[in-house]
């Protein structure tokens, strides 16, 4: 079996771990499909935000001045995005020895040690990648973002964009209309949000789902064979882990249903991104992103900083006979429209 020197395999380490990390697969990541992402070279991230109208012109005498018109000013909003870093031991690794210990390793026993630091690796940054995604849920659902480094971040969602029709009034409940409690979160959307479009995607908890789908007077109208206003199918599975329900008729919208049945692990408990009893509705393209700052580094003289989702870092502590290596990340969901979000409590 061919052999390699470790001085040359040390030095080919790095180039080789870059090649098969890229070739892991990540976890799911369906929310963040509404949050494209942003890298900063900054510490602070910030969004420039002017509110819109839709006002329209109205006529005048000929020979006046006109309507004089003001614009109201912009707002910057900053913001310092929460740092996650991960690090693991490389000298615990059962192959590490044979790199570093030796003064020959054979190519198989050196391409099993990349991909379990690959591995070892990928596992850290599905860890932060998780994060983000409960960033986005929670943004879409409350339009917070909880930290515990720092101070937790509050977007000032309207108070208007939030509904809870009440006992007696949820989905499955026989006299509950749920389109027309769509279709006022829609109107909001649209209205409020100046949101551009009629078609909207409707995030929907597990249990909303089944009460939906279970609702009387939802089932009633599927039954209207020759007047075909629903088009909702079986499930089909997305290429990020959502499932879509097909698409309703809201009034003069039109609601894309999905599921996400995804989940990961809160203090040893499985928990949903989405709220099982909630419904999130969004604008086919929303105005959201998920912005990256630069994370904590050393600078050395005429080097530029490393700008990027994730940065990897690789150093010995001879102090505790470590061979560390690292990812740190520092993102942040914005909903730069925050008005393009509205949730409805559909479950008691």
């Amino acid at each position: 079996m061919p052999t390699i020197q470790t001085t040359d395999a040390q030095g080919l380490f790095t180039k080789k771990l870059i090649d098969v990390y890229k070739e892991k697969r990540p976890v799911t990541n369906f929310l963040r499909t509404f949050f494209p992402t942003v890298e900063a070279p900054t510490l602070e991230v910030s969004i420039e935000v002017q509110r819109g109208f839709e006002k329209v012109a109205v006529d005048v005498v000929r020979g006046t001045d006109g309507n004089r018109n003001t614009f109201s000013k912009s707002t910057e909003k900053i913001f310092i995005p929460p740092m996650y870093r991960e690090y693991f031991d490389a000298t615990q690794l059962q192959l590490y020895d044979r790199l570093y210990g030796a003064t020959e390793i054979n190519d198989a026993i050196f391409a099993a040690y990349i991909n379990s630091v690959a591995d070892s690796l990928m596992e850290l940054q599905n860890k932060i990648e998780r994060s983000y995604e409960v960033q986005c849920a929670e943004v879409l659902e409350l339009g917070t973002v909880t930290t515990v480094a720092q101070d937790s971040i509050d977007y000032k969602r309207k108070a208007a964009s939030f509904a809870n029709p009440g006992a007696g009034n949820y989905f499955a409940n026989a006299s509950t209309d749920p389109f027309k409690q769509i279709e006022d979160r829609c109107t909001f959307l649209r209205q409020v949000g100046k949101a551009g479009g009629n078609t909207f995607i409707a995030l929907m908890g597990g249990t909303a789902l089944n009460d939906l789908l279970n609702n009387v007077i939802f089932q009633k109208r599927q039954n209207l064979f020759n007047m075909a206003l629903d088009a909702v199918v079986s499930p089909q599975f997305g290429a990020t882990g959502a499932t879509y329900h097909g698409t309703i008729t809201c009034g003069s919208y039109k609601v894309q249903l999905w599921a996400y049945p995804q989940y990961y692990d809160k203090n040893g408990v499985s928990t949903p991104y989405l709220n099982d009893k909630k419904v999130v509705i969004i604008p086919q393209n929303p105005q959201f992103k998920l912005a990256f700052g630069a994370v904590p580094q050393l600078i050395k003289p005429n080097t530029m900083p490393k700008i990027g989702s994730y940065i990897f870092g690789e150093y010995v502590d001879e102090r505790s006979a470590s061979h560390i290596m690292d990812i740190k990340s520092c993102g942040l969901a914005v909903p730069t429209a925050i008005d393009q979000i509205t949730t409805l409590v559909a479950v008691a």
